[in-house]
């Protein structure tokens, strides 16, 4: 007995030493280091944005500012292969791209709580801007700096530190910061932010650049290994050669719909302003037009030289695939760099868009609320919809020439040694987890599950913006924010996390994202509850910010004095969110990550990831506090529990088809460490 307890305490003492492991530890810092700018331009900034007098509406756009962490994925491979001196010579390819974006964010985070958002909004939503791409770029970096540094048998324990110093620093972000900005302003708040990037800077500094890190260009190293061309899709017959399917949806859309749509954006009034104004925008919307205009013409020519079955078609279709995902961030920065945006409106952005609007609008028609259509279908929801409804299909258009059976039987499949070499590695980055993804799982499946992963937050996404607004309304200050919410809260959502592991162990994974659907969308009543006892207060709110003045001191001890009186209600409400946010996110990483395939584990990741991000964040977001501006925010709370129907019937969907997820895949990784651990919280 003797021996056999010594034998146990050994192995976990052994176990444990793992966390002393100077490699591990570093994970943690680094993991402070990611987790601190997210923050600073979510639920911190929105509070700042609302003690600013900023409308609901106004607070709700700053949701586009989370545009980078979705498409972080497009420089990563920069990042991942280009030296960077004096950095990189200096301190290796991983520690010189993590010192540099590191000092990038010091002086974004300090310039941002420099800003006055009631003076020149732009400047403050420029320099968020700013903080979310160099912290979206620090992740990419970190990541891989975690996996090149641990042996695999050390792979959990970096997972489970990376977390939790991401969410201390989450915690940080928030009370620190609020409670620093309750005493002595905003700008100071920003400031020791900044100042706490030291702990990635000194541990960048001091750490190991990674013994093993291989240099070598992933379409050299794997040339002789390529799936594709080793085991090609069958030959197709006859029939197969001719325009059909796929392929006569391709010409259609670059032969028929770009054209119509160039004509939309030229004349319809989702485009920037041709006004000069400083002497640049009107050159930029002369630029965001001509480029629109070359494109649709290189699309037109590429699909008649593939209608007419030319051989050189795939190539310069390839060719001109990547072009057209490179001008994708040319618009991107077109729309969002310039005071005055230049950018031009697509018609399947409109036609989308307003799909949505027409769904909402008679949803919340039930409650007797008229919801306008300027406050949906707007520039910038149609040019971000554009966006992404292209790069999903140039992504299709580039899969098609070489996992289509159509493709193949009419141009045949380019010999490896003839394939250029940027072509091979977007094969292998971006188009060959696609098609993996879908021929593990089935089209109809396939599809029903990105649909699913799009809105299966919708109903706490649409808080995302909203919630500290609400606090500040309903009379809360913000130390008691950061006390209730933001400490308090943080140890409901570890409770939450931990609940859903014995939940998911005890009935199964697709019956956990049931529940967690439906008690995230419940736990919105909270809000209601906490709004219909605090009328008083969000009126007082309400009235001074639609005359367009700062509250005065009597009206101001007034809304603390109802404040006061809920903080009981306040805290109810705290562990109902956060637990269910908490649940919500646990069984989301593990369906997620039930999907991806081994070989493709990261890649897959992110570009789920990037679907959970493609509606939430960009439609339902954005749009959420034009939402609580016309139901008010009775109706907004009550109604947005409604948006879990969707997940809840594509959920049906799975369940009908067959669909059974446990662990994952064999050949899958059981986890999410090979993605980014961190990323369900920039969701």
């Amino acid at each position: 007995m003797a021996g056999t307890t010594g034998k146990t305490t050994g192995n976990w003492l052994e176990a444990a030493k793992v966390y002393l492991d100077r490699r591990v530890i570093t994970i943690l810092l680094l993991g402070f280091s990611s987790g601190l700018p997210i923050m600073l331009v979510a639920t911190t900034l929105s509070t700042w944005l609302r003690e600013e007098g900023l409308s609901r509406g106004e607070i709700g756009l700053f949701g586009f500012v989370f545009v980078p962490y979705t498409i972080k994925f497009i420089w990563a491979p920069l990042i991942d292969r280009m030296p960077l001196p004096p950095f990189t010579t200096m301190l290796g390819r991983r520690r010189g791209w993590m010192l540099f974006t590191q000092i990038c964010l010091v002086g974004a985070i300090w310039g941002l709580g420099r800003t006055e958002p009631g003076v020149d909004l732009w400047w403050t939503a420029f320099m968020a801007v700013l903080v979310a791409f160099f912290s979206a770029s620090q992740d990419v970096v970190i990541d891989a700096f975690r996996i090149d540094s641990l042996p695999q048998e050390e792979m959990g324990a970096g997972a489970a530190n990376v977390v939790l110093g991401y969410r201390l620093a989450m915690w940080v972000a928030t009370a620190g910061a609020l409670g620093i900005a309750e005493w002595h302003g905003w700008s100071a708040a920003y400031l020791a932010m900044a100042l706490m990037m030291a702990v990635g800077i000194l541990t960048t500094l001091f750490a190991a650049e990674p013994a093993e890190y291989a240099a070598e260009p992933a379409d050299t190293a794997f040339a002789g290994q390529d799936r594709i061309a080793v085991d090609p899709s069958p030959v197709a017959t006859e029939r197969l050669q001719g325009v059909g399917g796929l392929f006569a949806f391709l010409l259609v859309w670059l032969l028929v719909l770009e054209p119509l749509s160039l004509l939309f954006g030229l004349f319809s009034p989702f485009h920037g302003s041709f006004t000069p104004e400083g002497g640049g925008v009107a050159v930029l919307q002369i630029v965001a037009a001509a480029g629109a205009c070359i494109l649709a013409a290189a699309g037109a020519w590429i699909g008649w030289l593939l209608w007419h079955k030319r051989p050189q078609a795939p190539f310069l279709a390839k060719n001109f695939i990547l072009a057209s995902l490179l001008w994708l961030l040319v618009e991107l920065a077109l729309y969002a760099i310039p005071s005055n945006s230049a950018f031009m409106g697509e018609l399947f952005g409109w036609l989308f868009v307003v799909a949505c609007w027409l769904v909402a609008s008679t949803v919340v028609g039930f409650f007797g609320v008229v919801w306008p259509y300027g406050d949906v279908v707007t520039p910038t929801t149609v040019m971000v919809a554009g966006l992404w409804i292209k790069f999903l299909f140039f992504v299709l258009f580039y899969g098609f020439f070489y996992f289509s059976r159509r493709a193949i039987a009419s141009f045949g499949l380019t010999p490896l040694d003839r394939e250029a070499a940027i072509h091979l590695w977007t094969r292998r980055a971006v188009v060959e987890p696609y098609y993996d993804f879908f021929r593990a799982n089935g089209v109809r499946i396939a599809i029903i599950i990105l649909l699913l992963i799009s809105v299966f937050k919708s109903s706490d996404a649409v808080l995302t913006l909203m919630a500290n607004p609400f606090y500040i309304d309903v009379g809360f200050s913000k130390g008691q924010i950061a006390l209730v919410s933001k400490t308090f809260g943080l140890w409901m959502t570890l409770a939450g996390t931990a609940f859903a592991g014995i939940l998911i162990y005890r009935i199964g994974l697709m019956r956990s994202m049931m529940v967690a659907t439906i008690v995230m969308a419940a736990s919105n009543l909270m809000f209601a509850v906490v709004a219909t006892l605090g009328a008083d207060a969000v009126a007082i709110s309400v009235q001074a910010i639609a005359e367009g003045r700062d509250l005065t001191q009597a009206e101001l001890a007034m809304r603390e004095s109802v404040g006061s009186d809920l903080l009981p209600y306040f805290t109810l409400l705290i562990i109902i969110e956060n637990m269910s946010g908490g649940l919500g996110t646990t069984v989301f990483v593990a369906f997620l990550s039930s999907l991806c395939n081994r070989h493709y584990s990261a890649t897959q990741y992110a570009m789920l990831t990037s679907f959970m991000q493609m509606f939430a964040k960009f439609i339902v977001v954005p749009v959420s506090g034009f939402y609580a501006d016309a139901l008010g925010w009775n109706g907004f709370f009550i109604t947005s529990t409604l948006f879990a129907l969707p997940a809840l019937l594509l959920l049906w969907l799975l369940h009908r088809e067959g669909m059974k997820v446990g662990s994952a895949r064999a050949d899958s990784h059981a986890s999410s460490e090979n993605g980014n651990p961190t990323e369900p919280e920039n969701k």
